[in-house]
């Protein structure tokens, strides 16, 4: 059981590295493509690049021996769609908001804000009667002094950018609620291969009206939806998937909000982007915030 744990908890650990590091290829992108003509490609293909995963993992299940609660699954693509079309729905709106932010902030403070989903999703979770506790309260405290700190109110334009992140934060979270409720009932792999498509269909159609996209801008931007398809979507969303099925929850929580750091480590390493002594801070109090968070959700969890 251990070895499945650890085995689970590197899945998990690529899945936010891979996540971390995209912040860089969305940024680059920005300079030749339209953030929803970017998600347009970057989704779909993602969609289709996942559809032969699923049979192939599909048809590694079956060999299984068959678990008990996996009889009130659904597998059927037709019975997945109405709930992975859903979480289309929400992904098209938060990736669309985290994508045009990069034209007015930077990649390594969008990764650290966007990490802040981790935190809302135990707030929206109390509105559908989940239970919380004060340990998250003192996380989203000081999870909020650090994106206070982290603000920069003299750089309008980057201010903009950050609320728009913030705002895409807030949606990611009700994705994750919808996925965690969705994931139970439905095969998690056919959900995401639909989100993906719909999302990658919505972000097309809203392209087509606002952005004047070109075939040229996206063989411009080759590489990093080639990036973000493969990695970012197709593969850490398959490891995440994986890796929930045998990580301890609060471990698996903890992983991912190091895809801010990582996003961070990326922006400065590819992109020179450079922290301020203040921006640290700000980072570091987000990070403790979320830390602090989700240990005393833990702890709380066993009185």
């Amino acid at each position: 059981m251990k070895q499945k744990q650890a085995k689970a908890e590197v899945l998990l650990l690529l899945a936010a590295l891979f996540w971390g590091v995209a912040f860089v290829p969305q940024k680059i992108a920005m300079e030749h493509i339209g953030p929803l003509a970017f998600n347009a490609w970057r989704f779909f293909l993602g969609g289709l690049l996942l559809v032969p995963i699923v049979y192939w993992l599909s048809s590694r299940r079956q060999l299984k021996a068959q678990q008990s609660d996996d009889a009130v699954i659904h597998h059927s693509w037709r019975k997945c769609l109405p709930g992975g079309a859903l979480l289309g729905f929400w992904l098209f709106l938060a990736a669309a908001l985290q994508q045009a932010s990069l034209v007015y902030t930077t990649a390594g403070r969008a990764g650290f804000i966007s990490g802040f989903y981790l935190l809302l999703v135990p707030i929206i979770g109390l509105s559908l009667g989940h239970k919380t506790n004060r340990w998250t309260w003192g996380g989203v405290a000081l999870a909020l002094l650090g994106l206070y700190w982290l603000a920069d109110f003299s750089e309008q334009a980057q201010l903009i950018g950050d609320l728009m992140v913030f705002a895409s934060a807030f949606v990611f979270a009700i994705q994750v609620l919808s996925a965690d409720y969705l994931v139970h009932r439905y095969d998690a792999l056919r959900l995401a291969a639909i989100q993906f498509l719909v999302c990658g269909v919505l972000s097309a159609v809203a392209a087509l009206i606002v952005e004047q996209p070109t075939l040229q801008a996206a063989v411009d931007a080759a590489w990093p939806i080639a990036y973000m398809m493969v990695f970012s979507t197709a593969i850490a969303f398959t490891f995440q998937l994986l890796g929930q099925r045998n990580a301890a929850p609060s471990h698996a929580t903890v992983i991912m909000s190091l895809e801010s750091v990582f996003a961070v480590g990326a922006g400065w390493l590819f992109l020179n982007e450079l922290l301020s002594a203040k921006e640290f801070i700000g980072c570091g109090l987000m990070l403790a915030g979320m830390f602090v968070s989700h240990y005393g959700n833990h702890s709380g969890a066993h009185h």
